[in-house]
């Protein structure tokens, strides 16, 4: 909104805003940077969690190549009543109930990327699975909890595009 000043000859004058005081600067500005942070950190974040996730799905990633005799990492392509059967467990229950990431990875292969994180002594890891049928609109993005014996239950699931 503008405001009114009567100046020392008499007239009326408008003073703006100034630019950085305006909702729609900062709602720009926030879209802008979450672009530039996600073009930069896009490289980056596939190369440092494939090596923090390496030693736990190494093993499930050369199971999987040779169960589907090619050199692919994907040994099944993901569909609707596949996600749709995955078992989520109770994520105050520490996952329990949940599908084993280690499962998972044998069926659908080594996710394309991996991020761990910790939060109040709750390990957890998110895998995505990209072009899970052949297009690039489809996605799997899996949350899975660490248990006390080191394996991982599922607790959360999104996917989109599949068919």
């Amino acid at each position: 909104m503008s405001k009114k000043i009567v100046g020392d000859d008499g007239k009326t004058y408008v003073q703006k805003k100034p630019i950085y005081k305006r909702i729609w600067f900062w709602a720009l500005a926030i879209v802008v940077l979450i672009i530039i942070g996600g073009s930069l950190g896009g490289g980056n974040k596939s190369t440092s969690s494939d090596s923090s996730s390496s030693s736990t799905t190494a093993k499930s990633s050369s199971s999987a190549s040779s169960q589907s005799g090619s050199s692919s990492a994907s040994v099944q392509e993901w569909t609707q009543s596949d996600y749709d059967s995955l078992a989520k467990g109770d994520i105050m229950n520490n996952g329990a109930g949940g599908a084993n990431m280690n499962d998972v990875i044998s069926k659908y292969g080594k996710p394309s990327t991996s991020t761990d994180s910790s939060v109040n002594d709750m390990n957890t890891r998110t895998s995505t699975w990209t072009n899970t049928n052949g297009d690039f609109t489809s996605n799997v993005t899996l949350s899975f909890m660490k248990q006390d014996d080191g394996s991982y239950l599922l607790y959360s699931a999104v996917s989109t595009g599949l068919k």
